[in-house]
């Protein structure tokens, strides 16, 4: 009776479940589920994927769980990595005065509390940089109007 009850205690969430969906029984769903491949993420780009120069971008990766970690990386960039933890399925990252150089395709991915391995990459998400800010674009407009 004790060895039954002892199974079914458990001192965290189910990772997937919410607060109400039987917490108390998930100590072998979360060993079951810790080498377990997890889904890809959903990276997008906030207010677009076509920027201008010196401008901001938020990139927005979003899991299927919850209390994750996130990282966001750039392809043929093996050294740019930026890591943040999450109370919810999803994180922002801000991008800021941007560069032409940083232009390039962006991806995400997540861990659980506990899993031991980093998800799927999300599908990459290509960031162009553009010339000038429209500021300065209408301002050299201007003296191309007086000459």
């Amino acid at each position: 009776m004790v060895t039954e009850f002892l199974s079914l205690l458990c001192l965290g969430e189910c990772p997937g479940l919410g607060p109400m969906d039987l917490t108390g029984l998930c100590l072998g769903y979360e060993d079951a589920k810790r080498n377990e491949l997890l889904p890809k993420p959903f990276l997008s780009a906030w207010p677009g994927s076509v920027v201008e120069r010196r401008s901001n971008v938020t990139l927005a990766c979003q899991s299927h769980f919850q209390n994750v970690t996130f990282v966001l990386g750039k392809l043929q960039e093996p050294g740019y990595e930026r890591e943040q933890s999450a109370a919810g399925n999803s994180t922002e990252f801000l991008l800021s005065r941007l560069e032409p150089e940083d232009a390039g395709t962006y991806f995400c991915a997540y861990r659980t509390r506990t899993s031991r391995t980093w998800s799927e990459q999300s599908a990459g998400l290509r960031l162009e940089v553009t010339g000038e800010t429209g500021a300065l674009r209408l301002a050299l407009g201007h003296k191309l109007l007086f000459l």
